[in-house]
């Protein structure tokens, strides 16, 4: 069974269904325009990882709720939709919302 997420609906009506965000600024509950277009699982949690070779802020890893994880640095450009999300986005506004930059996969953070 999959986790219950929440969001103010109000305050979401007044943003488009799909939405802009830097990687260490996405939120459980969203998921991700992957490459190519098509969308990742649910985001489950979102890690500052601060004891990373390159120092503090700068990487986040993104658990989603299919077990898999994605370690990016911070700044990439990445749009997401949240996963109830009502309004329809086209295809077409998927691949150009496409990212540029994707992360690398990797182990969970412990």
């Amino acid at each position: 069974m999959a986790a219950k997420y929440y969001r103010d609906e109000r305050a979401a009506a007044r943003h488009p269904a799909l939405i802009s965000r830097s990687s260490q600024g996405v939120e459980e509950g969203y998921r991700l325009v992957g490459p190519g277009g098509p969308l990742t699982p649910i985001i489950s949690h979102v890690q500052w990882l601060d004891n990373h070779p390159d120092g503090p802020d700068t990487h986040v890893m993104i658990s989603f709720e299919d077990g898999t994880n994605v370690e990016f640095p911070f700044d990439v450009q990445l749009s997401a939709i949240w996963y109830d999300e009502q309004r329809a986005v086209n295809e077409t506004d998927l691949l150009e919302a496409a990212p540029g930059v994707w992360g690398a996969p990797a182990e969970p953070w412990r």
